[in-house]
């Protein structure tokens, strides 16, 4: 059913439909009975009025279709209606005065109207285009708007609105669209502060400070201090749930007053979404943790009186990769101190020569600002770049997530754990009356020191595979070496006593045993006057470091190569070693000579430049051999040169008793 022109008209179809037969209508339209408003043709039924239908026609036509008017006056509306994608923009673009945006619901409904108008300015100008036409006077707007106003509920089932279903309301709320557009359907609402009781600058500056306040205060004793206020300057006073409608509101300006500033940072803040490195050594991070382990211990009091606790624990500090999260270095101590740090840093070089034949360093490392100016050179010895995280930034440094992974894996599985933080859920705790019954059987310091052991070696077992694997990936120029002697200078141990060089180099006593060391270094036979400070590496006899007192002279040593007295005891590699030894002695001779001769240059040139030095040249001044430039010492030293005689090692031939001791060779050498 549909209106043609202002009339409800049903189709052909549907009067055949049951309500009358073809040859009925056809009579009825015959006699003039039925009125037939529109003839049929192709794609185009044919319309009769309704209200021409003879009584018993239209009571059925009415009966079937309850809302029949209804359905008529709404569907010239509902044909007309096109969804307005300008409207949808507009309203999901805007802002309140509050920062917000409309809801998705809001920016649907608000379009619908926009839609719904357009849909009735549309009708009214066809309609008055159409009567213009035809020399009859404009649509009569108010049987518009009550059919329009009629029509609404049938249209909110297809376009769901809020517009006004009275026909007065409508039309103004109509002309307020064409005067002011999109924006005369935003709820009053959402902006509207006449009823707000917090409604200036400086009412709202109150109760900002209210509850920004550290004490945390809450709703009721901030609507309470507020209302103090109020009351003195005649403002209207408010309640605790308006209170906590402002909370809510103003939830980030008032969080760092109430949580302080490390809580802001760490949940309200823009965090940074980080990947972890590609490959081991481009990052290491360290840091402390208490390791959730308890140990008893006895102590003796003022009083001499034993007192054992079982509330102890240890501190680990862990050099981790972050790549797969391994544990490339660790300590174990009391607490945390530079020492500490130190020792976990030289696990972490030692621990990289035995993954890879070679002390490696890290590319970058991160740490906590924990005595940072006592440790920042050890830290550029250990990474070429340092890069401290943020005070009181957990977030940034990747080790801390490892402690609670630690904790959570192997730690829990002790009968000596001693749970979470305190502000984890209790239910997720130890049972405290459990652990006082197991007390007396908690380990000792040194019982809990292998504990932790085991877990940072059984940790590594887990991963050590994929951490070789991954270092594949590592570029070559990125694969830093820590030498032998920045090892030893920053954490090798020392004797406690000072040492000077004898004939036969070094000789410190080291774990108790007086050892030999020398260089093949020219250059530290010429300190023979100073006493050296010796670095070693318990670890590792072969090599020391001798370092002068002010640090400015360093030396690497190694231990002196034993040679057999007897021949017969001699072995593969003693000759090299002996020869080794010629050759440095012939370059030390070969470094003095031309020391002497080139001094001797320069003073002859000095000598020649003035002749009033005759008493020097004559008696004081030597050539390069140590030789006066005298004619008789010059006859001396000719008949006395020789050809150099080369000492060759030869095996000892097996002399019959008796022989001439002529026929056997030299070896006084050795």
């Amino acid at each position: 059913m549909e209106h043609y022109g202002n009339t409800l008209c049903i189709s052909h179809a549907e009067l055949t439909a049951g309500i009358m037969t073809t040859a009925n209508l056809n009579y009825y339209v015959r006699e003039g009975k039925i009125r037939q408003m529109r003839r049929a043709c192709y794609g185009t039924p044919a319309l009769y009025s309704v209200e021409s239908l003879p009584l018993k026609y239209r009571t059925e036509v009415y009966r079937r279709n309850p809302d029949l008017q209804e359905k008529a006056d709404s569907k010239p509306f509902l044909d007309t209606i096109e969804p307005d994608g300008m409207a949808m923009q507009w309203y999901a673009d805007y802002v309140l005065s509050d920062g917000r945006h409309l809801t998705s619901e809001k920016q649907a409904e608000y379009a619908n109207n926009c839609a719904i108008m357009n849909a009735f300015r549309r009708r009214i100008e066809k309609s008055n285009s159409h009567r213009l036409r035809q020399s009859k006077p404009k649509l009569n707007k108010t049987d518009f708007w009550r059919k329009a106003a009629a029509a609404l509920p049938r249209l909110a089932d297809r376009f769901p609105h809020s517009l006004p279903e009275s026909d007065r309301r409508l039309q103004r709320k109509f002309n307020e669209y064409l005067r002011d557009g999109y924006v005369c359907f935003i709820s009053k609402k959402f902006q509207n502060k006449n009823s707000a009781k917090v409604d200036d600058d400086v009412k709202e500056s109150v109760l900002l400070q209210l509850l920004a306040h550290h004490n945390n205060l809450d709703n009721v004793a901030v609507a309470k201090l507020y209302n103090v206020v109020a009351k003195e300057k005649g403002w209207k006073p408010i309640t605790a749930s308006t209170v906590g409608v402002w909370r809510e509101k103003y939830d980030l300006v008032t969080a760092a007053g109430r949580l302080g500033a490390t809580n802001f940072r760490n949940v309200k803040s823009m965090q940074v979404k980080r990947s972890r490195p590609t490959a081991p050594f481009l990052m290491w991070t360290l840091d402390g943790w208490d390791v959730e382990l308890l140990y008893q211990a006895t102590k003796t009091d003022k009083n001499g009186r034993s007192v054992t606790t079982y509330t102890n624990r240890l501190t680990l500090e862990v050099v981790l990769d972050p790549c797969c999260n391994y544990p490339i270095g660790f300590a174990i101590g009391t607490h945390e101190t530079p020492e500490l740090i130190a020792a976990a840093l030289r696990d972490a070089a030692k621990h990289s020569e035995e993954l890879f034949g070679v002390m490696l360093r890290a590319n970058q490392l991160q740490c906590d600002h924990y005595a940072i100016k006592a440790m920042t050179p050890l830290y550029g010895v250990m990474a070429d770049k340092l890069t401290p995280a943020r005070v009181k930034n957990a977030k940034a440094k990747a080790v801390e997530p490892y402690f609670g992974y630690l904790n959570k894996t192997y730690c829990k599985l002790k009968n000596n754990w001693s749970g979470y933080g305190i502000t984890t859920d209790p239910k997720r705790q130890p049972n405290a009356e459990a652990l006082n019954q197991l007390r007396h059987s908690f380990p000792d310091e040194a019982g809990v020191r292998e504990q932790i052991v085991q877990m940072i070696q059984l940790d590594r077992a887990c991963k050590v595979e994929q951490f070789k694997a991954m270092f594949a990936d590592l570029p070559a120029e990125r694969r830093l070496p820590l030498s032998r002697e920045q090892y030893l200078l920053n954490f090798g141990a020392e004797t406690g006593f000072k040492n000077a060089i004898e004939g036969g180099g070094l000789r410190p006593t080291l774990l108790g045993v007086k050892r030999d060391y020398d260089c093949f270094d020219i250059r530290f036979r010429q300190y023979a006057g100073i006493r050296w400070t010796v670095k070693y590496d318990p670890d590792n006899l072969g090599e020391i470091l001798a370092v002068s007192e002010d640090g400015s002279l360093r030396f690497m040593l190694t231990e002196k190569y034993v040679q057999p007295m007897a021949l017969a005891d001699r072995k593969a590699g003693d000759a090299a070693e002996l020869q080794r030894v010629f050759d440095y002695n012939r370059q030390l001779e070969g470094h003095v000579t031309d020391r002497l001769a080139s001094a001797y240059e320069k003073t002859e040139q000095l000598i020649s430049e003035m002749p009033q030095l005759g008493i020097l040249n004559r008696y004081c001044l030597c050539d390069s051999r140590g030789q006066h430039k005298l004619p008789k010492a010059q006859q001396r030293l000719k008949a006395a040169e020789v050809e150099a005689i080369e000492v060759k090692t030869v095996e000892v031939p097996v002399v019959p008793h008796g022989a001439p001791s002529t026929d056997i060779d030299d070896y006084s050498i050795f």
